[in-house]
């Protein structure tokens, strides 16, 4: 059985989410926070060695405090993010335990997830090396020009959208952000 490491990005700025008081990952979700629902089906797992959290180094401090007692007992490590996901993700590298043969990044605002959902994902890495979960792009796509005027319909075919958890193997990942 492989093992792995879990990487959970919470250092984006939230901005399409518009609460005032919480960023999406922080915000109560059935009575504790999103971030700890997407921990939660990670940490439940036998193959899953190590969880980190990354967080934006401005909310670092309040995050910790808040959150000491479920870091705690959960065993979460908490990294300072970085300004870009990949720089969230490279720092993030820096502090997965060697002993992972896969790394999964997930984004921690995105709780529902379901066990089965990450056994294909997990079983599909250990088979091709890497896995990334998309949906076909179903929208209408447009292109505009600087003053936003529609200047043709984008064709749908090829297109998918990126979902997470990606898994990849560790070493394939490290070796990708180091250059």
């Amino acid at each position: 059985m492989a093992d792995y490491a879990v990487i959970l990005a919470a250092a984006g700025k939230s901005s399409r989410f518009r609460d005032k008081h919480y960023k999406k990952p922080f915000a109560p979700l059935a009575n504790k926070a999103v971030w700890l629902h997407s921990a939660e089906k990670f940490l439940a797992r036998k193959d899953v060695r190590q969880v980190l959290i990354a967080v934006a180094e401005d909310d670092l401090q309040w995050f910790q405090e808040k959150f000491a007692a479920n870091l705690m007992i959960l065993g979460v490590d908490v990294i300072r993010g970085g300004r870009t996901r990949a720089e969230t993700v490279s720092r993030a590298l820096a502090h997965v335990t060697e002993s992972v043969d896969f790394i999964a990044v997930h984004d921690a605002a995105r709780p529902c997830l379901a066990e089965v959902w990450i056994d294909e994902l997990f079983s599909a890495a250990v088979e091709h090396g890497a896995v990334i979960p998309a949906i076909p792009v179903t929208e209408t796509l447009k292109r505009v020009d600087k003053d936003h005027r529609v200047l043709e319909t984008v064709s749908r075919e090829g297109l998918w959208r990126a979902q997470t958890p990606q898994v990849f193997r560790a070493d394939w990942l490290k070796e990708a952000h180091a250059q």
